[in-house]
């Protein structure tokens, strides 16, 4: 009969509160009613995100679309670019959402290449989260049908990134990551 290569541990002892019951005795609260648990804490805010996502579309030439928000947009962004597509609802897949929001705002059947690049912002009290893909389009610079989101649209040369005002200068980060060049 062989022996085990291990060791046994003695049980331990149970701990004694200094009342001298066990902890195990004592109850505790169910875990969504433990305190700084709550729906109103503070520390929730620090923590959750409103997820977008943003495509640095690109055609067969390498030309890059960019959207310009319209001047009804709030004051601080109104009139400056952006890239396709927006926030990530409840029921969308990461990526499947994206296509879905270029088919929304330009009416282009995008194809999803991979990821490009993660940033964080905070606006308005809230915090985002942005995941950045590359994607592609058939064909150069192919007409495209926008939406009422966006006033005009653009395909412009990766170079091209810093003549434009973004609304949010991550992106423009992002691409010049992509872009050693820029």
């Amino acid at each position: 009969m062989s022996t085990p290569h291990h060791r046994r541990r003695k049980p331990r002892p149970k701990k004694q509160s200094a009342e001298g019951t066990p902890p195990s005795a004592t109850k505790k609260a169910p875990p969504g009613k433990r305190p700084g648990r709550g729906r109103n804490t503070a520390s929730k805010s620090r923590w959750f995100y409103d997820v977008r996502q943003y495509a640095l579309l690109t055609d067969a030439a390498g030309n890059l679309l960019i959207l310009q928000l319209p001047k009804e947009y709030d004051a601080t962004a109104a009139n400056t670019w952006t890239l396709p597509g927006g926030k990530l609802e409840p029921t969308d897949e990461p990526g499947e959402g994206l296509l879905r929001e270029i088919a929304e705002e330009t009416g282009l059947t995008g194809t999803l290449v991979g990821p490009a690049g993660v940033a964080r912002w905070t606006s308005r009290n809230s915090k985002k989260l942005g995941i950045f893909w590359r994607a592609t389009v058939p064909g150069t610079k192919p007409e495209l049908k926008l939406s009422r989101e966006h006033q005009r649209a653009v395909w412009i040369s990766p170079a091209e990134i810093t003549d434009f005002p973004f609304h949010r200068e991550e992106m423009v980060t992002i691409v010049q990551k992509l872009n050693p060049t820029v």
